[in-house]
Order: C-alpha cells, then sequence, then structure tokens
C-alpha cells in the first residue's frame, strides 16, 4: 500500500477500515448480479413446472428459457449489445453481422429446447456456440479487461467476469452432458 492510500485510510472509521468479511462480500456479490440471480430462479421454477423432473427434461427446460430470457434481453438494445459484445466476442470482432445475429441464435436455441426439435442437433450448436462465446470471454477475464459483460443486453449492468465464464461454459457443459447421455 503507497503512502498516500495509508495517509487516506487513517482518517476512516474502523469498520470502513476493515476488510470486508465474507457475508459483506456476499451480498455485494448478491447486489452485482441480482438480475442474473433472479433470471436463474426464474428459469429453475419454470423448469420445476414444465418438466417431469427427469435430469434431461429439467436441463431441456432450463436451457430453453435461459436461452429465451437472455435473448429478449439484448432484443431491447440490438446495436448496443453487439457494440458491447464485440469487445470480447472472438467472431463478433471480426465479423459484426455475427453479433446482430447472436440474439436470435439464442432465441431460437431456447424455442428449440422448449419444443424438444431435434436434441442432438440443438445440442451440438449448443456446444459450438458456447464454447466459443465462452473462449472470448475467458480470454478477455483473464487479460484483464474490465468490459461490460453484454449477456444481458445494455438494459441491466453486469460485470463481465468468472460468472460469464460459468454461464457460457455451463450452458455448453449441460449440452455435451446431454449428448453423452442421451
Amino acid at each position: 500500500m503507497d503512502r498516500q492510500s495509508q495517509s487516506l485510510k487513517c482518517h476512516l472509521a474502523p469498520e470502513e477500515r476493515a476488510e470486508p468479511g465474507p457475508l459483506k462480500t456476499l451480498v455485494k456479490i448478491g447486489i452485482t448480479y441480482k438480475p442474473l440471480i433472479i433470471i436463474l430462479l426464474f428459469c429453475g421454477f419454470l423448469s420445476a413446472l414444465h418438466s417431469d423432473f427427469a435430469v434431461h427434461h429439467f436441463m431441456d427446460s432450463f436451457m430453453g428459457y435461459f436461452f429465451i430470457f437472455l435473448a429478449l434481453f439484448k432484443f431491447f438494445d440490438l446495436k448496443g449489445f453487439v457494440n458491447g459484445f464485440s469487445t470480447y466476442d472472438l467472431i463478433t470482432k471480426r465479423l459484426r453481422a455475427y453479433g446482430f445475429s447472436y440474439p436470435f441464435i439464442e432465441f431460437c436455441l431456447g424455442i428449440a429446447y422448449l419444443i424438444k426439435f431435434d436434441p442432438f442437433l440443438i445440442n451440438w450448436i449448443t456446444v459450438v456456440v458456447m464454447t466459443v462465446s465462452g473462449s472470448g470471454v475467458l480470454k478477455s477475464v483473464y487479460s484483464g479487461q474490465k468490459p461490460k459483460c453484454a449477456c444481458l443486453g445494455t438494459v441491466l449492468n453486469v460485470p463481465l467476469s468468472t460468472v460469464s465464464v460459468l454461464e457460457n461454459f455451463g450452458m455448453g457443459g449441460m449440452a455435451a452432458y446431454q449428448l453423452i447421455f442421451l
């Protein structure tokens, strides 16, 4: 810590000087990712209503609702989404048209999961799309860049972080699981 930081820290109240505890850190994460947490809860709830509790049926429903919710947020400001997405997506950096098509791809995947259209094909497409997308997020996060995550469009502000990496590779992983165990 440099001298100026130490000097400023001395003038803070004791509770402001201390490092945040685990509860404060958890609350901060909850506030930061509140929109994503709400979407996950809704997807889980709707999936429980929509499925017969078989793992692959629940996963199909969850993935379908998740893709649809995320796509809908991107549609509110498609151009803004593409501008944000192009800062870290490997394909959109080179081909902006892919960025414009990405919410439509997510929306179609969501519908396909919900109507159980050709699970083999849909799971393969999901694995490819999420792996490519996740690779761009991973590269950006671990190179130290701090762009805003475009996963919820420009309507909600969620930072690009490890959560974004888990979101992409998690969806790809669920699709891969279904390919293996269908």
